[in-house]
């Protein structure tokens, strides 16, 4: 039996060289298929991170551009506010020495401010809107604080011929 035993150890020693190398070939696809796939996930990531960057300044760009706009539409209603608030209360005070009652003057364009102009429109044989529109602030005789109606700063004049010859 002693003769048996450093024959078997030759014989495993022979199937472990043997079988070294082609194992040793799996255990190298499989770190180059692991490498390879590595490659890719990390291609795939810089990629998808590339598109997210863009969407988030895309994000950011739409959303400063909503603010910018928001801010001047704030900016253009508070000036027109305040033109709106002039005409109203000029038309209120208008419509109370006429007989109207259009409640406060306060410059708000509220349900009795509109009642009162409806009434007057009636009156004056105006389109009914309840709204102060330039036909019927003509008829009250109340000048808009719009710039587009406001008159240009000088009448034209013509030359005094007399002071030119001497």
């Amino acid at each position: 039996m002693h003769k048996f035993i450093p024959l078997a150890c030759a014989l495993a020693l022979s199937v472990t060289w043997a079988l070294s190398p082609a194992s040793a070939a799996d255990v190298k696809e499989k770190a180059v298929e692991t490498k390879d796939t590595i490659k890719e996930k990390a291609v795939d990531a810089k990629d998808t991170i590339k598109e997210k960057a863009v969407e988030a300044k895309d994000t950011i760009k739409d959303k400063a551009h909503r603010a910018k706009d928001k801010i001047a539409d704030k900016m253009h209603r508070r000036s027109d506010g305040r033109v709106a608030m002039t005409d109203t209360r000029a038309a209120q005070e208008a419509l109370k020495t006429q007989g109207f009652d259009p409640g406060p003057i306060d410059g708000q364009m509220g349900p009795r401010t509109r009642a009162a102009i409806s009434d007057y429109q009636r009156r004056e044989n105006l389109p009914v809107t309840g709204m102060l529109d330039d036909a019927t602030m003509a008829k009250l005789n109340v000048r808009s604080s719009r710039s587009d109606a406001v008159p240009a700063a000088s009448p034209t004049t013509q030359p005094d011929v007399k002071k030119q010859n001497p």
